[in-house]
């Protein structure tokens, strides 16, 4: 069995499930699949429109929750595994590392990054779920992750 490196786990997905709290469905969380990169301080970025229902629910209350499973394990994902970031969302004031960062992760996006109203969030970590396998479960804190 191999041991997992959570920083690692981060760093080699793209994607994760992005939850806010909902403010139009009161009291309920809200999520999507959301494509996320690494700045150079260790923060999760995001890039979403100033329309999404996210960007809303963000400007209601800050705090996000971000899974990332590896989508290799899609035919059982709740055996391998998995963590969930507890985060604070920010905007970003500084974009053009970001831009230059996302559009090396995913090339695709050459042109919505050109598009108005979209911004990178910034989700400074508060606490991390670590799933490593059957019965290796932990809470971390952002500096034992060392992103």
């Amino acid at each position: 069995m191999t041991t997992l490196i959570p920083s690692q786990f981060i760093r080699d997905q793209r994607y994760g499930v992005l939850s806010t709290f909902s403010l139009t469905e009161s009291g309920y969380p809200f999520g999507s699949i959301t494509p996320y990169i690494i700045n150079a301080e260790g923060d999760i970025a995001i890039f979403i429109s100033h329309l999404a229902e996210h960007t809303h629910n963000i400007q209601a209350n800050p705090k996000v929750s971000l899974t990332i499973f590896d989508p290799k394990d899609a035919s059982n994902p709740t055996a391998g595994p998995r963590i969930t970031c507890l985060a604070v969302a920010t905007i970003a004031t500084d974009e053009m590392q970001l831009r230059e960062d996302y559009l090396n992760q995913f090339p695709d996006a050459q042109m919505i990054l050109t598009l108005p109203g979209f911004h990178f969030y910034l989700l400074r970590l508060v606490k991390i779920h670590l799933v490593a396998g059957f019965g290796q479960v932990k809470w971390l804190v952002p500096e034992q992750l060392g992103l």
